[in-house]
């Protein structure tokens, strides 16, 4: 059961699920963004065969419906409105490292509550 919190919101472009899998998993993910990712945190990922709004992609994951307005109003706010796969790491309030790889396959969209 997740608890009330934060959840940390990435968006991309890959065009699998294997691509994705394969970002993240292999700590290409982590030292793009510079932080160690907690086993503990709950991770959820999906990837579309085409670029889907972002209120279309976020629909399914845990607790969706407690961030889903937040996580559109920021790409609407000059994010990517669009994307074919998106990760979410919850009770995770991720805070920008000045060390972000700029060539980065996925874009930090931001942290937003949740419950």
């Amino acid at each position: 059961m997740l608890r009330r919190g934060k959840v940390s919101v990435w968006v991309g472009n890959m065009k699998s699920e294997e691509e994705l899998l394969s970002y993240v998993d292999d700590g290409t993910f982590s030292r793009d963004f510079d932080f160690t990712i907690n086993t503990s945190f709950g991770r959820e990922l999906k990837v579309e065969p085409d670029p889907v709004s972002l209120a279309s992609l976020v629909i399914g994951f845990s607790s969706w419906q407690s961030f889903s307005e937040a996580v559109v109003k920021k790409g609407n706010e000059g994010g990517p409105r669009s994307a074919t796969c998106m990760v979410i790491l919850y009770a995770f309030d991720y805070i920008p490292s000045p060390r972000i790889n700029t060539n980065a396959r996925l874009i930090y969209l931001g942290a937003f509550d949740f419950s």
